[in-house]
């Protein structure tokens, strides 16, 4: 009992049995997750050598998932979000499966990673929105917030690891290795999935309305209704088109910046995901008193000035530290604000709230990668990098100002944020 008050929220997360099933198949599935994405990322840029390509990809990737992502929130609203999960990750176990096979008989080619970017895309489309109805499900209520802060650790810790686990296999097994252990994270998923028991009388709020159609705008006017949510995903939308610049061209800045190659880019992403690790671990310590909207300003900000840092960096070690700032700042704000919403959001319009933060993200981070991808093919990866946190920091001083509003909106004493119809609970 006492190390588990020492744990703070930690240990009131690792109380429940469901979530201690839940983080062995989270962790090995996160991992294997990223091993593929770094192994994707690498044989597209083997396969091209441009980073406007690497940009094209992650925009086929964003735009089959932003535009079915309002199909997929409805859908959660609807039907069980847990067999919508299993469904939806199935089909991507077929994906990783087929993408092994490929690259094991070198039929590995670039319009095959279009096409499985376009799938990938698709599929998450209906995983996402289902899959943020999990903890929910599963956790009680007072203990949502650490249980979101440390399921987020699990994928730092997957951005931490997947990369140094990635560059090895990469070396030592190529891309059909890395490939295959993300078929074998699925395997490991599945399997703890089914010794989850939601607990007795739960039931899961639905949307009662007749029209399919009618329900996929919902999520938009929610946001739109509810002052402090709007105005901090809009300030995340900046921070979106950061995160995907680091991340998806990662490959291009180590190589052309650096002179670093894989082996930079395990490095790199790997120091960023050891501080937002950290950064999620701290949090979860926390609970809810550390996931606050103030949090997410002055996360925001350090994540920024993280990213310009980068931008400017002439050498590895200079970028190194830089990556660790970048990864604990920009979880801070990420998981802070996740746990805001969850909380904050009715359980009948979880689906389609959490579908559209998700879309926009895709949306800001598609359109920031490709942005700076296109016009680091003619003047370098520096100066577009340099401007999209310029931007985001423009974002920040805006929300900034109505800070007092902002944070009135969360208030749990504030009884004036409107209600949107459209759910019940179901009996």
């Amino acid at each position: 009992m006492r190390l588990r008050q020492r744990l703070g929220g930690i240990g009131e997360a690792f109380a429940d049995r469901n979530f201690r099933l839940y983080s062995v198949g989270s962790i090995v599935s996160w991992i294997t997750y990223f091993v593929q994405q770094i192994a994707f990322s690498w044989a597209a840029w083997e396969l091209t050598r441009s980073p406007a390509w690497l940009a094209a990809i992650v925009l086929l990737d964003a735009l089959a998932n932003v535009l079915l992502l309002p199909f997929g929130g409805a859908l959660a609203d609807r039907i069980d979000r847990l067999r919508m999960v299993v469904t939806a990750y199935g089909f991507d176990f077929l994906k990783a499966l087929v993408l092994t096979v490929l690259a094991f008989t070198g039929q590995l080619t670039l319009p095959v990673l279009c096409v499985c970017a376009v799938l990938h895309g698709v599929i998450h489309a209906f995983s996402v929105p289902a899959s943020y109805g999990m903890m929910p499900r599963f956790v009680a209520r007072e203990r949502l917030p650490a249980a979101i802060a440390v399921s987020a650790s699990y994928t730092q810790f997957a951005i931490f690891a997947g990369p140094a686990i990635a560059g090895w296999i990469l070396v030592h097994g190529g891309v059909a290795a890395a490939f295959a252990t993300n078929v074998a994270g699925y395997l490991v998923y599945f399997a703890t999935v089914c010794f989850l028991r939601t607990p007795e009388g739960y039931r899961q709020s639905r949307s009662d309305r007749r029209s399919f159609l009618a329900d996929v705008p919902e999520g938009a006017r929610y946001i739109l209704r509810h002052g402090g949510i709007r105005a901090l995903l809009a300030m995340m939308l900046a921070g979106d088109a950061l995160l995907a610049t680091v991340y998806q061209l990662m490959p291009a800045y180590s190589d052309t910046l650096l002179g670093a190659g894989i082996g930079g880019v395990s490095i790199l992403l790997g120091t960023g995901g050891l501080g937002a690790t950290l950064a999620a671990l701290w949090l979860a310590h926390g609970g809810s008193v550390r996931t606050t909207p103030l949090r997410v300003f002055w996360a925001f900000l350090l994540f920024t000035l993280a990213v310009g840092g980068l931008a400017a960096s002439p050498a590895l070690l200079i970028s190194v530290p830089l990556m660790l700032i970048f990864g604990f700042a920009g979880e801070t704000a990420r998981t802070a604000t996740l746990a805001i919403l969850q909380t904050t959001v009715d359980d009948a319009q979880r689906g389609r709230v959490m579908s559209t933060r998700f879309l926009l993200q895709r949306a800001a981070g598609g359109l920031g990668a490709l942005a700076v991808g296109g016009f680091a093919q003619t003047v370098g990866m520096r100066l577009p990098m340099l401007v999209v946190a310029a931007v985001a920091l423009a974002a920040w001083g805006i929300a900034w100002t109505g800070r007092s509003r902002i944070l009135a909106a969360f208030d749990p004493a504030d009884e004036a944020v409107p209600a949107v119809s459209g759910g019940r609970r179901t009996p």
